[in-house]
């Protein structure tokens, strides 16, 4: 089953958020690090823009339009709820997001 609210427009969206991290962390490199910790350090790999947004371009990539999926497709669900996870968690405070794809209890 595919989740409700589940767009076109969310996906555009999320790619839109996406590229503006990464524009925003090639502007001030090395300005994500926690304070105390220096890019030689083997944990900063951890809090790389670059690893994040790798993740989220996987969940974007591996997200199947609700058109072509059928209801029996267990994989475009779980893609589907972690996308709205992510525009929930990361970039609801962000313009242009949209009360249809909080999630719901």
């Amino acid at each position: 089953m595919i989740m409700p609210g589940m767009t076109a427009d969310m996906i555009t969206w999320l790619h839109e958020q996406i590229d503006a991290d990464e524009a925003a962390a090639a502007a001030r490199p090395g300005a994500w690090l926690p304070e105390g910790l220096t890019p030689d350090n083997p944990l900063a790999a951890l809090y790389s823009p670059a690893r994040t947004t790798a993740i989220h371009r996987g969940w974007l990539a591996a997200w199947r339009d609700p058109q072509q999926a059928g209801p029996e497709d267990r994989d475009s669900h779980s893609v589907d709820w972690s996308l709205r996870v992510l525009a929930a968690t990361a970039y609801s405070d962000r313009p242009g997001y949209r009360e249809e794809w909080a999630l719901s209890n």
